[in-house]
């Protein structure tokens, strides 16, 4: 209804407009308003007063018998009669009273039709619809069709019903709740009527299937507002620039670079840490992670340490890095991920933001990837000064590794964790890098 609702007032401000432009310039506001009411059709011209909402309505069969049904008769039944009758429509036997008879809904088909100009067809003299006939035939339906729907409304047999679409359902339990992030990522797409609109009763009936999928969600958002018996341990992974660098630059066969020297031009376009300090670098992508065993190593949140540490991971565009987080996450709970970043150029025509994503290959004929991160969160800030980016992802409604559990070795029991470069800039002299601290 709030889709309608808009359209229906950008539609009044179009007319308004419209009526304005084409009045003298030094015309006023208040004046174009009273010239706009005292034109007005809707106002002035109406066949039947307004009804309260105390009062009962009542169908207008008089104004049909009088005005309407000889119009219909003409320039109808050739083509819905009793000798021809397309698309099974009678106009004939069609019950004028929209309120209590059985043929509202054929009568909405006809004003459908009648309004928009379809019918009767073009280039047909013998059928002609008049404008004046035309205006008279909306006007009554328009005004029998909305006292039809208000009895409708009133009467429990009658009763309109619909679920909430995915979205509505969504904020419901998100401002009930208070929970930050979206709960009905596992509901099926919604489809669009005729009309474009997603909210339309005829379209958002309830399966069996449904109402338990709907139900299953809001108990686990409810779990996830309600804090029931002691607290989980938590399971906590930090990543050190610093130990990766020095560890991977130790080994034997370790393949070096020192940035400003040739060495770096092949390495630059791909994932690499690199000592700001020195200008050593090794390249990397990812590699496994354990969790750490002492909670307090891991920095509040706040940016950890205020001074900037030496070693990141230089990400150029639509490059990630990827972290084997094995087996140990927990199945529920929130995955609380804090990334502290900058970028290497301010360019204003380039931009650069993280995604994260989540993936198992448990062989070689069985993987699966996706998004998890509900939206791409721009690096805006300069790497000398990084900015803090936060994901937080209910490891309820995410896929998992359905042989993490297992005590064998294979299938892979390891899950992944993406963080993704998502860029315009693929390349160049000085290509730009998100900084991983």
């Amino acid at each position: 209804m709030r889709n309608a609702w808009n359209l229906c007032v950008w539609i009044g401000l179009l007319c308004c407009v419209a009526a304005v432009r084409g009045q003298d310039p030094s015309v006023t506001l208040d004046e174009a308003r009273e010239q706009g009411r005292a034109a007005s059709r809707f106002l002035n011209d109406r066949s039947q007063p307004a009804t309260s909402d105390t009062e009962t309505p009542k169908a207008n069969v008089e104004i049909f018998h009088q005005a309407i049904g000889p119009v219909l008769t003409r320039s109808c039944l050739a083509c819905h009669g009793p000798e021809k009758s397309e698309g099974r429509l009678r106009i004939d036997q069609l019950n004028p009273d929209l309120l209590h008879g059985p043929d509202a809904e054929k009568w909405r088909e006809v004003f459908d039709a009648v309004s928009k100009s379809e019918m009767p067809p073009e280039g047909e003299a013998d059928v002609v619809l008049e404008d004046e006939d035309r205006r008279k035939i909306v006007d009554w339906l328009s005004d029998e069709l909305n006292m039809a729907s208000r009895v409708r409304r009133g009467s429990e047999e009658h009763s309109s019903f619909r679920r909430l679409t995915n979205y509505e359902y969504n904020y419901v339990l998100r401002d009930l709740l208070g929970l930050p992030y979206a709960l009905t990522n596992r509901l099926p797409p919604e489809t669009a009527s005729s009309d474009g609109f997603r909210n339309s009763s005829e379209l958002l009936q309830m399966s069996a299937m449904q109402f338990e999928l709907c139900r299953e969600m809001a108990l686990n958002a409810l779990r996830r507002a309600v804090v029931i018996g002691d607290p989980p341990q938590p399971v906590v992974y930090r990543v050190s620039m610093a130990e990766l660098l020095q560890q991977i630059a130790s080994a034997k066969d370790a393949k070096t670079f020192e940035r400003g020297k040739d060495s770096y031009q092949q390495f630059r376009h791909e994932p690499h840490l690199l000592n700001r300090d020195s200008g050593l670098g090794v390249r990397y992508s990812g590699g496994k992670t354990l969790p750490v065993t002492e909670v307090s190593a891991v920095p509040d949140s706040g940016g950890g340490n205020s001074a900037a540490p030496s070693v990141i991971l230089a990400l150029p565009g639509s490059r990630e890095l990827k972290l084997d987080l094995d087996r140990f996450l927990p199945d529920e709970g929130t995955m609380h991920v804090r990334i502290r970043v900058g970028r290497s150029t301010m360019k204003p025509d380039e931009y650069c933001s993280l995604r994260l994503m989540f993936s198992a290959h448990t062989s070689n004929d069985a993987n699966f990837s996706q998004v998890i991160s509900e939206h791409d969160v721009a690096v805006t800030a300069p790497a000398e000064n990084p900015q803090e980016i936060v994901f937080d992802i209910p490891l309820n409604d995410i896929q998992r590794n359905p042989f993490r559990k297992l005590t064998t070795t294979f299938p892979r029991r390891d899950e992944f964790l993406h963080i993704q470069n998502v860029s315009n800039v693929h390349g160049g002299e000085e290509p730009l890098q998100v900084q991983i601290e």
